[in-house]
């Protein structure tokens, strides 16, 4: 596991860019934390990265929006509106978590706990201190290798790690 310690929203969206590298086709991305902790910035970042133009909102009130890239699709949850995994069954919107075509990024994965896959990329993003723009993100690759990557590549941004 690598935790970054962002000072401001400008880091949050480097380390995303720089994850980017470490995700492929069929990927889950997992983001958990509080209202405000960045997982909309995490995501549009993580968008821009890999390729994807036009705007990148956050689907609160659709639950899903689909943005298609040069590599595949990014299939963006947002489940905070859902009370527990049988409505994300009923809307079948589980069967895109992972995807064949894309990766799947979704926020709030807590309330859909049972229905999230196993093999999943876990990051949590937490207030750091009383500093409203600092925050710790603790993203787990599940790959030794793939975090001391990581982790030197935020390291080369001036971006602090442990």
């Amino acid at each position: 596991m690598v935790r970054v310690h962002c000072k401001h929203e400008q880091e949050t969206e480097q380390t995303a860019a720089a994850f980017s590298a470490f995700i492929k086709c069929g990927d889950a991305l997992l983001l958990s934390g509080e209202m405000g902790t960045g997982k909309s910035v995490f995501t549009r970042a993580l968008a821009r990265a890999l390729g994807i133009d036009g705007p990148i909102p956050s689907p609160t009130f659709t639950i899903l929006l689909i943005h298609d890239g040069p590599n595949g699709k990014l299939y963006h949850f947002d489940l905070y509106r859902l009370e527990n995994e049988d409505e994300l069954y009923e809307m079948g919107l589980n069967e895109m978590i992972p995807p064949d075509d894309g990766i799947a990024v979704v926020e709030w994965p807590e309330i859909c706990a049972s229905a999230m896959p196993d093999k999943a990329v876990r990051i949590c993003l937490e207030y750091d201190g009383d500093d409203p723009e600092r925050r710790i993100l603790s993203i787990d690759l599940v790959d030794e290798q793939a975090d001391e990557a990581l982790r030197a590549r935020l390291t080369g941004l001036g971006i602090e790690t442990e």
